[in-house]
């Protein structure tokens, strides 16, 4: 999923770049938080995988359309 929105952000996504700055910035504030919860490797329990699902739901967020 990091990989997909990463790929949306570098080709100029048209959804992506209609998005307010400051949604923006929070989608590139989840972003930095599911990667670094990715990184860290802790064993994850429900509540932490709600979590990073979560996290990662909302850095997409403009990228994927609401169903």
């Amino acid at each position: 999923m990091l990989g997909y929105i990463k790929k949306k952000v570098a080709d100029g996504d048209p959804s992506f770049m209609d998005l307010p700055q400051p949604r923006l910035m929070q989608n590139f504030l989840y972003f930095a938080e599911a990667a670094m919860a990715l990184i860290v490797r802790r064993h994850y329990c429900d509540q932490e995988a709600s979590r990073l699902r979560h996290l990662l739901r909302q850095a997409a967020y403009g990228l994927i359309p609401e169903r």
